[in-house]
């Protein structure tokens, strides 16, 4: 009797290491047709993160959120400062988001100017900022610098990359778009820069007040990092806060950039209030992004401000 519950008891764990074995070939499996395709994508925001990991040689890198991605063009930096120049930003990711992107391409090549677009509350602790670095998984397993910020995200990543699925399960929809879906006209030829088009109508402007704002000290020590970084690169660095429609109240994040920027002898461009920007609404597509035309005239404005400083 007892032999025969022995019996029992060993075919049980057989059945469930072959369950295991077989959910893990499974797994593999998909993960590995994932990443085929994800690679694959020739355009979409896929293929401009993969591009800027991996191929650009740009002299002038242009990093930040939406604000970034949609201020800055290029072709009109390019020209202006007599280098060529790629829009790293990305919409919806910020500070964690550009560094982990920053120290990836650091390590492969030393770029002449980097430009970082900041927000007034960049500093500050935003849970959903972690969340968001998920853009970032499928880099995970071939990039040391990405995997780093990843696990950020809490203490159970390493065991969640186990999965060959994990990296990709949020993104199918886009690795389909990317194969799929039709470029835009263009779009490679705008370097990262995405247009907008709206015209903002003319309203009374608001008050943003983020003095409450609580801290995080992650985002501190990647703001000295990247610094540190380009000192010892000799890498130009830039930091901005490129306009917005409505008047910002000072708070705890921009008096720690300032100073740690003023620390470092690193220069940062303030023309979120700027004249030029506040008497033109239809130079925005909402308060915090400028449309098409409003990027030109910040571009060119940009241009004068990195070489002519005050």
């Amino acid at each position: 009797m007892e032999k025969l519950c022995s019996n029992h008891i060993a075919r049980f764990f057989i059945k469930v290491i072959l369950i295991i074995i077989i959910i893990l070939v499974i797994d593999q499996g998909i993960g590995t047709i994932l990443k085929h395709f994800y690679f694959r994508q020739k355009h979409g925001e896929a293929s401009n993160i993969t591009y800027a990991i991996d191929s650009t040689v740009a002299d002038i890198l242009i990093f930040g959120s939406s604000r970034a991605k949609h201020h800055y063009i290029p072709q009109i930096l390019g020209d202006g400062l007599h280098y060529s120049c790629f829009n790293v930003g990305a919409d919806g990711n910020y500070l964690l988001y550009s560094y982990a992107i920053f120290k990836t391409i650091i390590n492969r090549y030393n770029p002449k100017l980097i430009i970082f677009d900041i927000r007034p509350y960049e500093l500050g602790y935003i849970a959903s900022e972690y969340d968001r670095l998920s853009l970032l998984l499928p880099y995970y397993q071939k990039y040391p610098e990405i995997r780093q910020a990843i696990e950020l995200r809490g203490p159970f990543e390493k065991i969640k990359h186990i999965s060959a699925i994990y990296s990709f399960n949020s993104l199918i929809f886009q690795i389909v778009n990317g194969n799929l879906g039709v470029s835009k006209p263009k779009e490679s030829d705008l370097q990262g820069y995405t247009p907008l088009f709206k015209k903002m109508q003319p309203q009374k402007i608001g008050t943003w007040d983020i003095c409450g704002i609580t801290l995080d000290e992650d985002k501190i020590n990647v703001l000295k990092d990247i610094i540190l970084t380009c000192k010892q690169k000799n890498i130009e660095l830039i930091f901005v806060h490129s306009p917005i429609w409505i008047n910002m109240k000072q708070s705890n994040c921009q008096n720690i950039i300032h100073d740690v920027c003023f620390e470092n002898n690193v220069r940062y461009i303030d023309l979120a209030n700027d004249s030029t920007f506040m008497k033109r609404p239809d130079y925005f597509e909402d308060f915090s992004h400028l449309n098409n035309e409003g990027a030109k005239v910040f571009s060119n404005m940009l241009i004068d401000k990195i070489m002519y400083p005050n």
